[in-house]
């Protein structure tokens, strides 16, 4: 593949967000279509979502499976054999591993996919990819399916109704955008980087900015139970705007250290308990530091603080003193396929442990 090729899949064929929107479903869909529907959906989310969902999801003729794990081979291939060969569609009720397993699911029954966030944690619901777990809880890589999501479907008010955290790590996770598609692309200006990658990091940028104007806000609305348009903009942001960006630019505007460092805590267990953008926002604070980007370490340290998000190892249940620990992390963040690679300089064990030691200090002289 040349530097110029890439395969652009912008988002979903549809997409819905504002209240009522999961009525959409039977706009698509017919009743002879839906009485063959294969559900699956997280335990937490279908009590969320369950008031809101039309009265195909009580057909006795659909599939249904609670997911309660990480999209991993195992899990597929057992929802493959409870699915059978005689469904029409798919459809997700969830946060990511669920959008991840539905998404997973659809691709080899070679099915449309309907996915119906219940937190706006991460931007699974846009994008046509699923993140695939071990066993053991650790991240092992990633799948990007040819095939676009068929039809995404936001109801605010269930995601208004959901713990805060999911909506503060959509915000760290969503930010990572700016940040690793900078590095990915840093001479925008070069005849041979694809105009839609020039678009994707246009559009980062300005994602970047709507987070540090408007997530408090967002936040406070939330926590006061008050739906606005800054918390459906919010929303949209991290549902949408995050996963365009990567379906226009692709390799260029998709992942880089950020992401690769929450990889790498996957690895410690006390660390599975922590939210996917959690770690990420993390991770964006060791690509600073990596890269010796003083300033973007203040503006970042003051927004996580301004929001509470955690900023040191320490508030993610990690002691930096604990070498072997910190060698299993490293080790894993450091793999040859990581994308902590694509850095303009080499990330060797040392330098990535002295980044992280740097954040800790900044963190914690911060406070």
């Amino acid at each position: 593949m040349s530097f110029t090729e890439i395969q652009v899949v912008p988002g979903p064929a549809n997409y819905y967000c504002f209240p009522g929107a999961l009525r959409e479903l039977t706009n698509f869909y017919s009743a002879a279509d839906l009485e063959q529907a294969f559900w699956v959906y997280g335990e937490r989310a279908i009590g969320a979502a369950e008031p809101f969902l039309p009265a195909a999801w009580s057909l006795p003729s659909a599939g249904k499976h609670c997911i309660r794990e990480h999209c991993s081979e195992p899990l597929i291939s057992q929802l493959l054999t409870e699915a059978g060969d005689h469904r029409k569609v798919i459809i997700g009720i969830g946060g990511g591993s669920v959008m991840d397993s539905a998404k997973a699911l659809a691709d080899r029954l070679k099915l449309p996919v309907v996915l119906i966030p219940t937190i706006a944690a991460t931007c699974a619901a846009w994008t046509p990819l699923s993140v695939w777990y071990n066993a053991h809880g650790e991240n092992i890589g990633y799948e990007i399916f040819k095939q676009a999501n068929h039809l995404v479907l936001v109801e605010p008010e269930i995601i208004l109704n959901a713990p805060a955290d999911y909506l503060l790590a959509g915000i760290g996770d969503t930010l990572a955008k700016w940040y690793e598609a900078r590095v990915l692309l840093p001479d925008e200006t070069a005849c041979s980087v694809p105009y839609l990658a020039k678009t994707a990091l246009k559009m980062a940028e300005g994602l970047r900015d709507l987070l540090f104007s408007d997530s408090a806000v967002a936040l406070r609305d939330q926590q006061q139970g008050t739906l606005t348009p800054r918390f459906i903009s919010v929303v949209d942001a991290i549902i949408a705007g995050g996963g365009l960006i990567g379906g226009l630019g692709e390799r260029f505007t998709r992942v880089a250290a950020a992401h690769a460092v929450h990889n790498g805590l996957t690895v410690l267990p006390q660390t599975h308990r922590i939210l996917h953008g959690i770690k990420v926002a993390y991770g964006i604070l060791v690509q600073a530091a990596l890269l010796n980007q003083q300033q973007d370490i203040r503006k970042l340290l003051h927004f996580y603080h301004q929001l509470k998000l955690p900023v040191t190892l320490a508030e993610l249940g990690v002691s930096l003193s604990d070498r072997e620990e910190m060698d299993k992390m490293i080790a894993h963040t450091l793999r040859p396929r990581e994308t902590i690679h694509l850095l303009p300089v080499k990330v060797t064990a040392e330098t990535l442990y002295q980044a992280m030691a740097a954040i800790e200090r900044a963190g914690k002289s911060a406070e």
